[in-house]
């Protein structure tokens, strides 16, 4: 009698799975920004920079497109010319993809109550992956904090893969979330429900403005087509540099549409010591960055009123959206507090509006925060909208537009009872 005995295959270990996710995650994000310039080190791009320079630069961009700022000095006289913090939102996604992606595999291989093995490792891996970036590289013209250098990557890093792991458990956890909602008094239930319609309420409103100056941006693009290819063609990079400079625009494209919304709302944003705004642009010169040349130079706020118009529009899918569905608690307590009807339905919808316009104020001002910076060259050194002016007129629109929406809201209601009356 033969016995077979079949190899026994162990499995690997949770922290050890973390290790290698995050790992992979580290290494793909740091190709997608080397690679490129290894590319156009090798095709003379760089050429008079050393290799050693040339892999520091490389690094320092991994590291800056997470947010970390980069003091940079000038080599002659070895004085601070400026900090850049830029990063494009694009890529930022990318990171934050590239994190779920980590946390939605880990959390696939683990359970709920084991997961703080692999997230641990993960998050030791890449924290160790940055560090090891930061301390090896060096550069004479760039200094940066390490501390920071260290912590906002593995912050980016941290948030994507929360977004992932608990995106996979998302029913256990919205069950019990919904169990601990149901133990609360009533009173708080409500106000849970409440906040929770207006923060969804609030990300309507942006959503919707974000569509518009998405639309906007791209009608404009198609306008001024000749002079962004113009562009192009002065600045004479080749094929594999036009693809690099059509990627990096690709990359940049969020923020542009993050800097459409303040034109929207009539703040306006500068590209250094160019200011664009509904009212007019003060031109000065730019960088030969291609979809720059779209920029809006002839208008005028007697001809162009009508932009400021356009962002009341996602305010109205908001209040229209917040009406439907039901969770209004502040309107009942307005009308349980005020006798007279009229007056407390007005006060309920001005109410309405304001709350939800100071939601989505506070999203856009978190968006703009990221969507700004500073490019750190000569007047380059301011790049954005006005954070506070953008984001409270963004609120204002967005406020006037939902009070506008959920007044007409009630409409829908009308129109359908008066369509089964007629059946009838």
């Amino acid at each position: 009698m033969t016995t077979t005995t079949e190899p026994k295959s162990f499995p690997m270990p949770l922290w050890l799975q973390g290790i290698m996710e995050a790992l992979a995650a580290a290494f793909i994000s740091a190709g997608i920004i080397v690679v490129p310039l290894a590319i156009m080190w090798l095709t003379g791009a760089f050429a008079q920079m050393p290799l050693n320079d040339a892999g520091a630069l490389g690094a320092y961009s991994w590291l800056a497109s997470f947010g970390v700022p980069l003091e940079l000095t000038s080599v002659e006289t070895d004085e601070l010319v400026g900090t850049w913090w830029f990063i494009p939102l694009g890529l930022f996604l990318g990171w934050l993809l590239l994190a779920r992606r980590a946390g939605k595999r880990l959390a696939k291989a683990s359970q709920l109550k084991t997961l703080w093995q692999p997230t641990l490792g993960a998050v030791a891996a890449f924290t160790f992956f940055v560090w090891g970036t930061n301390t090896l590289v060096t550069m004479d013209t760039v200094d940066l904090n390490p501390t920071l250098a260290v912590l906002l990557p593995s912050l980016v890093f941290t948030i994507g893969y929360v977004w992932g792991a608990l995106g996979y458990f998302r029913h256990p956890i919205g069950e019990y979330l919904v169990q601990r909602v149901d133990r609360l008094s009533d009173s708080a239930r409500n106000v849970w429900h409440y906040f929770w319609a207006l923060l969804r309420a609030g990300v309507i409103g942006l959503a919707g403005a974000w569509a518009i100056a998405a639309i906007l941006m791209t009608v404009q693009v198609g306008i001024h087509w000749a002079e962004v290819t113009d562009v192009y063609q002065r600045l004479d990079a080749g094929i594999f540099g036009g693809l690099v400079i059509t990627i990096l625009q690709i990359l940049v494209l969020p923020n542009v549409v993050a800097w459409t919304i303040s034109y929207l709302t009539g703040a306006g944003f500068q590209i250094g010591a160019t200011e664009i705004s509904p009212a007019g642009t003060l031109a000065e010169a730019q960088p030969a960055v291609p979809i720059f040349a779209a920029i809006p130079t002839e208008q005028s706020i007697d001809a162009h009123w009508w932009v400021l118009l356009l962002l009341a529009l996602a305010g109205i899918v908001a209040g229209w959206w917040f009406f439907g569905v039901g969770e209004n608690h502040l309107e009942d307590l307005i009308i349980a507090k005020i006798p007279n009807h009229p007056t407390a339905i007005t006060l309920a919808v001005l109410a309405t509006g304001a709350t939800i316009g100071l939601t989505s104020g506070v999203l856009c001002l978190g968006v703009m925060w990221l969507a700004n910076g500073s490019w750190a060259i000569g007047s380059l050194s301011v790049m954005g909208a006005p954070l506070w002016t953008s984001a409270g007129l963004f609120a204002a629109h967005i406020g006037i537009g939902a009070a506008i929406g959920y007044a007409l809201a009630p409409l829908r209601h009308g129109v359908t009872f008066w369509r089964t009356a007629t059946d009838d």
